[in-house]
């Protein structure tokens, strides 16, 4: 499938984005050892990354609504490597990997942080559960006994009538439905992060946002060397 002038804008974005996500990493590893009474300069760093982040969503969420034919690009992106391609979740990392992280990062949490850190991990299921059957019902709608008749048409007598006009009317429902829940899945993903460092203190947000940093920027170096072998 040729790559549309929206996913290759996309990639050249990605690639200055990353320049800049290099920064704020190292950034976050120096802060990490910052004492107490930088506390405010570390919240600064942490609200400074997570408009970083946000940046690149809504670069995102523009190139997908202009991808047309070839919205299923996001799904398996070339600019993922293709182990990160094999554990995608809806185009990107699956939400709920925000709360394994903070789990291996932060050994500081209080009672009342991890209640509500739990409370939140449960919200974020229930939500990630809603996304994935409204994708499903999207790819149910295209599997329906009238267009995969026309669609095994296409290869053998062709279509007639007025087939060709049920399939394509099909695959343009598919197309703004995987849309729909690649937004959604964006959206979910953003609100979590910010939801989680709300809950942190400056430290421990900085903390957890220069892990999820960190692995980030691994699985964009693994691209590097992949194009490099090819």
């Amino acid at each position: 499938m040729p790559v549309t002038s929206s996913s290759q804008s996309f990639s050249s974005f990605v690639n200055g984005w990353l320049i800049r996500h290099r920064y704020f990493v190292e950034q976050l590893t120096c802060a990490s050892s910052f004492d107490e009474t930088n506390e405010e300069q570390q919240q600064s760093l942490v609200t400074q990354f997570l408009s970083h982040c946000l940046q690149y969503y809504q670069e995102k969420s523009s190139a997908v609504s202009l991808a047309g034919d070839n919205v299923f690009t996001f799904f398996c992106p070339p600019w993922f490597t293709s182990y990160a391609r094999l554990i995608l979740w809806v185009g990107d990392f699956k939400p709920s990997l925000v709360f394994k992280l903070t789990d291996s990062t932060v050994d500081d949490l209080t009672r009342h942080q991890r209640d509500r850190i739990s409370s939140l991990r449960s919200e974020t299921r229930r939500r990630e559960r809603d996304v994935m059957r409204d994708f499903a019902l999207v790819q149910q709608s295209v599997a329906d006994p009238p267009v995969m008749l026309a669609a095994r048409r296409v290869g053998a007598r062709g279509l007639v009538d007025g087939e060709e006009s049920d399939l394509e009317e099909a695959m343009e429902v598919l197309k703004r439905g995987m849309a729909r829940a690649m937004n959604s899945a964006d959206e979910l993903r953003c609100s979590t992060v910010g939801k989680v460092v709300e809950i942190l203190t400056p430290s421990q947000a900085v903390k957890v946002l220069r892990t999820i940093g960190e692995l980030h920027l691994r699985l964009r170096e693994l691209v590097g060397l992949e194009r490099h072998h090819q």
